[in-house]
Parts: C-alpha cells; sequence; structure tokens
C-alpha cells in the first residue's frame, strides 16, 4: 500500500515537472521580440535636459531627462552618462517595452569633481523595426561653457528643447 502510494506521489510529481516546462500559449501567438517589417519610421527623441548652456558645478546632479515616441512602438532604449576622461559610465538606465508608443526617460548622477571634467551623455532608443535613433550631447563639469550637441541616426528626428 505505502508503495502504491508512493509511486503514485513520484508520478504526480513527474507530471508536474512536465507541465510547468512545456511553453505556455499556442503556435500562432507573436513573438515579442520579432522585427516588424513594415516598420520603417526612426523613433524620434527629445532631450529637455540638460539645456544648451546649463551650468554645473561640482556637486550637482547632471539631469538627462526627455521623451522618445514612436509611430508604431519603441522596443528598447537606454540612457548613458560617462566620464569622458576614464571612459567610465557613471550612470546608466534600460528600458524596454512591447506596448507603448512614447517612453519618458530620466537619469541623474551626482557629479563630484575637484577639476573640469567632460561627461558624455549617450541617449539610443530602438522600435520594433530596428530603427535605432540616438541622441548624444557633450558638456563640461564643474563650468560648462558651452554645451556642444551630436547627433546620431536620423538627426533630422532629435529636439533638443
Amino acid at each position: 500500500m505505502k508503495r502504491v502510494f508512493y509511486q503514485m506521489c513520484i508520478a504526480a510529481i513527474l507530471s508536474l515537472i512536465v507541465i510547468s516546462c512545456t511553453k505556455v500559449g499556442f503556435a500562432d501567438e507573436e513573438n515579442p521580440d520579432a522585427i516588424d517589417q513594415n516598420d520603417d519610421i526612426f523613433p524620434v527623441i527629445t532631450v529637455s535636459k540638460p539645456t544648451a548652456g546649463q551650468v554645473y558645478l561640482s556637486g550637482d546632479s547632471i539631469v538627462v531627462q526627455g521623451k522618445t515616441t514612436d509611430d508604431k512602438i519603441v522596443y528598447k532604449g537606454k540612457v548613458r552618462i560617462t566620464n569622458d576622461a576614464t571612459s567610465a559610465i557613471v550612470a546608466e538606465s534600460y528600458y524596454e517595452s512591447h506596448l507603448l508608443t512614447a517612453i519618458d526617460f530620466r537619469l541623474a548622477y551626482n557629479a563630484i569633481v575637484t577639476l573640469p571634467t567632460d561627461f558624455s551623455i549617450l541617449v539610443e532608443f530602438r522600435d520594433h523595426g530596428a530603427n535605432t535613433s540616438v541622441a548624444t550631447k557633450g558638456f563640461n563639469s564643474p563650468l560648462i561653457i558651452h554645451l556642444p550637441i551630436a547627433i546620431g541616426t536620423q538627426s533630422d528626428l532629435i529636439d533638443y528643447s
């Protein structure tokens, strides 16, 4: 009797393992990472912070803020602040969506420096059509003299307000 009970328990556990390891869903469901061959419009990146001519002192927070939009769906993106002297990424944030046509982004870094230091900002977003837009800015801290703007892919779609 005990032997039959143990065999039934083992069979139930094995059945549970097999069921939990199988793929859930139907064969005709869309892959959320699939490339949309009909999407040929690039995402639009709007960087609202930092603004041109903004002054940073040691201890100030460098804030990168803005929004990216797409005619269909924004897929993946990242926002990065890099110390140009050391090539160290001092702050980074990743974004991913399978539903949204717009994503607000914000990243802050408290810059504590003893000498003027160059930092770069990278904002990059991709849609489900594998169209990638890139926005970059370079600036100095603790004193900013100018804020040069270098624009990557699809420069006509990037708005620096």
